[in-house]
């Protein structure tokens, strides 16, 4: 992990900002999923990931493409528990929490 606590939780919230900003103007544009700004938006989040230096899964991707899509960045109440193999149990509420279970769990030490 090359980002402080402070540092992933600040572009991880702005990268949140940065879609809901995109998904606003694609609606009031009637733009297509294909126009350029997604491609930079897409590459931020890029950076964001091998900055990193995250464990990928085949299926699922990293715990940063989990958190950001599949709990709709902890939105998700009923898709962001995560149970690892000591018993404990992660409410993965926002980027904070996120940064401690990384930490934790998934930095090579």
């Amino acid at each position: 992990m090359k980002l402080s606590k402070e540092q992933f939780v600040k572009y991880v919230n702005r990268y949140e900002q940065m879609l809901k900003e995109e998904y606003v103007i694609m609606d009031v544009l009637d733009a297509s999923p294909e126009w350029k700004p997604s491609g930079w938006l897409n590459s931020f989040y890029d950076l964001l990931h091998d900055m990193c230096e995250l464990k990928e899964d085949a299926i699922c991707g990293s715990a940063l493409d989990w958190f950001c899509w599949e709990t709709e960045f902890g939105e998700r109440g009923d898709m962001r528990v995560i149970e690892v193999s000591d018993g404990a149990k992660w409410d993965i509420t926002d980027a904070g929490v996120l940064y401690d279970y990384i930490m934790k769990y998934e930095v090579e030490k």
